[in-house]
């Protein structure tokens, strides 16, 4: 039988574990990922790419402290220009900002609202020509502000965090794959078998859980049931046209969510999509797709009747969110979650624009605790595969 040796061990593929399988390394940590499917995971490949600063969960976010959130664009652009936590230069920017639009009937308490932002310079009031093209229409009587935060294309995200760390990302199914653990829940070893391969076992001097909705099977390999997972659903919509504007708006609403979230994406084949959330994805989780499709055509016709969508096709993807259960506030987290079970440390990210903090709590955690770099990162490669980068739903459905 094969051992090695590492400090770390991270599950999952997805933005948790990419995000830190770098931070770590950057540390000077030899870690080992392991990913059981397509990296990018689920949730990640298929989310919008913004990076907000709460702002666009709109009035409501009168009613919280949101720091922590207002901090995250600042972050994921030093990133970007390569001089943030991590070198994400060759990540591809969608668009430099996001905007929010009002209806006619909100115009008023949108102005109350944003006046507090403006000396920040987080938003400031668009008007005429430099609104974007889907809003520079005479029929438009509302309000548009442009937001400082910035919208990323998710497959480059994912290019950019494995390019330097492949000999270290493997590919290994939960049926080939064993928690050994002692009675305080420490994992002491993770036992890798597979036909025809030598097994191999892993002594990790600390685990790392992100593998997202794969948690609860890996919390239950370690013996605990607890902390519990929570899943909401969101049912996004996807359309497809020849010469659709270019959009990365919210529509502003007097709930929570935003009424309406669009942004665009291009695809294989050179063209772009819009991809619908806000309101629309959130109370659509019960819907069926064709009922789904009607609600977001009826939205599109009411707030955007100018422009055309005849002949656009439609498609729908529902996607579990996943959080901590148990804590309601948890629904619009300000922070991700982490917690240090025996030598684990049990992440949720809960929104891609959280990455950031996640990495931040976990080398914070570290140096609390005192640990350091113990063993060099493995020399030879192990018999694995290289996981496969996975593709966004647009582009597997509109094919």
């Amino acid at each position: 039988m094969r051992t090695i040796k590492t400090d770390f061990l991270i599950f999952g593929g997805g933005i948790a574990g990419l995000w830190l399988l770098n931070r770590l390394r950057a540390a000077g940590f030899s870690v080992l990922l392991l990913e059981q499917d397509r990296l990018g995971g689920h949730e990640t490949l298929n989310a919008n790419g913004i990076i907000h600063g709460g702002l666009k969960f709109g009035l409501a976010a009168m009613l919280r402290d949101i720091e922590d959130l207002d901090d995250m664009p600042a972050l994921w652009r030093a990133c970007i220009a390569g001089t943030g936590d991590l070198d994400l230069s060759g990540v591809r920017v969608l668009a430099e900002h996001q905007y929010i639009w009002s209806e006619a009937n909100l115009a008023a308490r949108a102005t109350t609202f944003f006046a507090s932002r403006l000396i920040t310079g987080q938003v400031r009031p668009v008007d005429g020509a430099d609104r974007p093209a889907a809003l520079h229409n005479p029929g438009f009587e509302g309000r548009v502000y442009r937001l400082s935060d910035l919208v990323i294309d998710i497959p480059s995200l994912v290019s950019s965090l494995i390019s330097k760390h492949k000999s270290c990302i493997y590919k290994v199914s939960p049926q080939n794959c064993h928690l050994e653990t002692d009675d305080r829940h420490n994992t002491t070893a993770v036992f890798i078998t597979a036909a025809g391969l030598e097994p191999i076992r892993i002594h990790p001097t600390n685990v790392v859980l992100a593998g997202g909705q794969g948690n609860a099977a890996l919390l239950e390999d370690i013996g605990l049931r607890e902390p519990a997972m929570e899943r909401r659903t969101v049912h996004m919509v996807m359309l497809k046209r020849p010469n659709l504007p270019m959009l990365h708006a919210h529509c502003l609403g007097a709930s929570r969510n935003p009424r309406l979230t669009i942004t665009a994406h291009p695809t294989r084949d050179g063209e772009m999509i819009w991809y619908l959330g806000g309101e629309l994805a959130d109370e659509g989780a019960g819907r069926d797709e064709r009922m789904q499709i009607e609600k977001a055509q009826r939205e599109l016709k009411e707030l955007l009747p100018w422009v055309d969508i005849r002949g656009a096709r439609f498609k729908t993807l529902k996607i579990d969110r996943i959080l901590p259960a148990g804590d309601r506030g948890l629904l619009r987290p300000d922070n991700a979650y982490v917690q240090a079970i025996g030598n684990n440390i049990l992440t949720w990210p809960c929104k891609l624009t959280l990455a950031p903090n996640l990495g931040r709590q976990v080398l914070a955690h570290l140096e609390k605790e005192g640990i350091k770099p113990e063993h060099e990162q493995p020399a030879e490669a192990l018999p694995l595969l290289f996981p496969e980068i996975g593709q966004p739903i647009w582009d597997i459905l509109f094919t």
